[in-house]
């Protein structure tokens, strides 16, 4: 039966599918994290919009599990799953630019790289308020709210969504944005920024507001400091992140570098990284403080921000290996004295050397926003850490020890700095509460807008939304990192 349901499918699409056993299939399924290793019985390729039509009504008559899979980052491998049908977004990759609007149209199968790539070649000097690792995709970025290295200027990546065409349900296309009228179009955009992906139908465009920087290029780089002076450092920049201006953003870094003398050993470190949308000279200055501590090293370049991308982004990514991601949401002053100490003490015990954690600034034009605006509730955040414990592939039997070591890393962490929530964006099949974690108070109204947009449930997975999905507060059971469906 599946398999002339298959062949119908084919004679109907314009685009293509691959099956396992077919080229390229391996090459499809493989993802950012490498742990990841689920094999659909089905991947659809649309060329048009109407074949992303036809393929969800495909998996919905055929019963099967699908998944939307755009730029394959999905920390806990939702974009895949087991024996059911992906819709691989990668051929919808069309994208135009308005330039008395102001905004950027692109379809969804592009990734932040192609944007990017896309505006520099208008000359314009327009930017996107897009993601920091050019191969991350825009729409589960941008569902999940997007925090951007120019946030601070120019509000999240929702804040500059003007609008979007979803596949719902019930197999419509829906143009809805910020001039919508008609209360479910109101409510079903609210709840795409920041509602996170795979909820409420499959977005196939979204327009995009750009912007114009404060200065050509942007005062950019990386400070590094020896991991024991943790406690300094953060003394220094917990209390001086709330005197800069908005312009500029430091964003942290706490893992390994090469020593740099003997490039066989590695130094364990604590990095800050300055993006300052202004000149470059007024960007310097407002550092001088921070180079006074005495970093080992210090980096700085003036760059466009779509070429610092293209230099620094890459160098987060899992690239294959196998990695458990969390996150948490730490509030204004959260990087305190406390968690210094949690940091230096966590890192120094790391299981594997190729393990990091990062931490985005946030504040400024974000917390402009009122927290129920858009589904997205952690506006008065200042700080989002992210844990990645990465070790090899080949090594199944290390995964316990580097997933009890970042899991209990950032509970200290999280407990420290009075931590207010966690990044969807940064899923976690082990977060304890994640309805709350993710949503707080706007989890009420994402589930009321669920109901009436997906009242069948096709849109589901271990935590979407109207899961009752819940992983205990002691990590006794591991295994939610193994599926994508309870």
């Amino acid at each position: 039966m599946i398999e002339t349901a298959i062949q119908e499918l084919v004679r109907e699409l314009s685009g293509y599918v691959l099956q396992p056993g077919d080229s390229d299939y391996e090459e499809v399924i493989r993802i950012d994290n490498g742990r990841i290793q689920f094999r659909p019985r089905l991947i659809i390729f649309p060329a048009v919009i109407d074949d992303v039509k036809l393929g969800l009504k495909f998996a919905i008559t055929t019963n099967l599990p699908f998944s939307i899979k755009g730029g394959g980052h999905s920390a806990a491998g939702y974009c895949l799953n087991e024996g059911g049908v992906v819709i691989a977004m990668k051929n919808l990759n069309r994208i135009t630019f308005d330039q008395k609007k102001e905004t950027v149209t692109a379809e969804m199968g592009v990734i932040w790289y192609d944007v990017y790539k896309f505006m520099q070649a208008t000359n314009t000097g327009l930017i996107p308020v897009g993601g920091g690792c050019p191969t991350v995709a825009p729409p589960g970025f941008m569902l999940g709210g997007g925090y951007s290295f120019v946030s601070r200027s120019y509000g999240m990546s929702i804040d500059n969504l003007e609008s979007l065409k979803i596949v719902t349900p019930d197999g419509e296309l829906r143009h809805i944005g910020v001039n919508s009228t008609a209360a479910e179009d109101i409510d079903l955009f609210w709840a795409c920024c920041g509602g996170g992906g795979g909820n409420f139908g499959i977005v196939v465009e979204m327009e995009m507001r750009v912007r114009t920087p404060l200065s050509k290029k942007m005062l950019v780089g990386q400070i590094r400091y020896p991991l024991e002076m943790a406690e300094d450092v953060l003394g220094y920049y917990n209390d001086w992140v709330e005197t800069v201006p908005d312009a500029m953003a430091v964003y942290g870094f706490m893992g390994n570098q090469k020593d740099l003398i003997d490039k066989t050993t590695n130094v364990k470190v604590l990095g800050l990284t300055p993006v300052f949308n202004g000149d470059g000279a007024e960007g310097i200055d407002l550092l001088q403080g921070l180079l006074k501590l005495k970093p080992i090293n210090a980096d700085l370049f003036n760059m466009t921000l779509p070429d610092w991308e293209f230099y620094n982004g890459y160098t987060t990514r899992v690239a294959g290996r196998s990695s458990y991601i969390r996150s948490t949401v730490l509030p204004k002053n959260g990087m305190n004295n406390d968690v210094a100490k949690v940091i230096i003490e966590s890192m120094s015990k790391a299981p594997s050397a190729e393990s990091f954690a990062v931490w985005t600034h946030a504040g400024g034009a974000i917390e402009n926003v009122a927290a129920d605006a858009t589904a997205y509730v952690h506006r008065n955040s200042r700080f989002v850490p992210e844990i990645k414990a990465i070790w090899d592939l080949d090594k199944p039997g290390d995964t316990l020890k580097n997933v009890e070591w970042a899991y209990e890393f950032f509970e200290r962490l999280s407990n420290a700095g009075n931590a207010t929530g966690a990044y969807v964006n940064y899923i976690d099949p082990l977060q304890h509460n994640w309805t709350e974690q993710y949503y707080g108070s706007n989890y009420k109204r994402l589930l009321e807008i669920k109901k009436r947009v997906d009242p069948n449930n096709f849109f589901n997975f271990q935590q979407s939304v109207g899961s009752t999905f819940n992983p205990t507060k002691e990590l006794t059971d591991i295994s939610p990192i193994n599926r994508t469906r309870v």
